[in-house]
């Protein structure tokens, strides 16, 4: 077992494990390239999991370092079934996205994999926060196709009616 994979079997979900992770792959950079295959493959396993959340936190205070591998990255993300892997690549995703500049260097064929990861987790995950990053980075895409603002806000309308206090908030910040 690698020593990345042995240190991230001992952390948990805390903040201060992800940051100790992020300063492990800043002081060992080859092993980013591991953190990324166990962030984004489709696997369940512990350390995959962990990896997720530490290369979210990684990523986030290095976004620009993610071109290079955006269609690596969309293809992990897209194998993706463990909400708790789901949530880290839907955040890093979102604020990939929240910028226009790099937006507008898509491919049509990123924009459409992009959208198809976003309601796919809309419409599987169960926790608010995946659902959350995938209708805002949806909102960026909405005039990319015409289904897709009429499809957002149909998701929106027949979720709306039992939903919870912070599903309408997020719905008040994207109508």
């Amino acid at each position: 077992m690698s020593s990345l994979k042995t240190l991230l079997l001992t952390f948990h979900a805390s903040i201060a494990d992800r940051e100790k992770g992020v300063a492990y792959i800043k002081k060992n950079p080859t092993s980013f390239d591991e953190l990324f295959d166990l962030a984004c493959a489709a696997e369940k396993h512990r350390e995959h999991i962990v990896a997720a959340w530490v290369f979210e936190h990684y990523i986030l205070q290095h976004i620009e370092s993610l071109t290079p591998l955006l269609d690596q990255f969309l293809r992990g993300a897209k194998a993706q079934t463990h909400e708790s892997k789901r949530r880290p690549m839907a955040k890093v995703l979102y604020h990939y996205c929240a910028h226009e500049v790099r937006r507008s260097v898509l491919s049509n064929k990123q924009i459409n994999t992009i959208v198809s990861i976003c309601f796919a987790y809309m419409i599987d995950a169960k926790k608010i926060a995946a659902i959350a990053f995938a209708m805002k980075t949806l909102h960026f895409f909405r005039k990319h196709e015409n289904w897709i603002e009429e499809e957002l806000y149909a998701y929106i309308e027949q979720k709306r009616p039992n939903s919870s206090a912070g599903f309408k908030s997020l719905v008040n910040q994207l109508t």
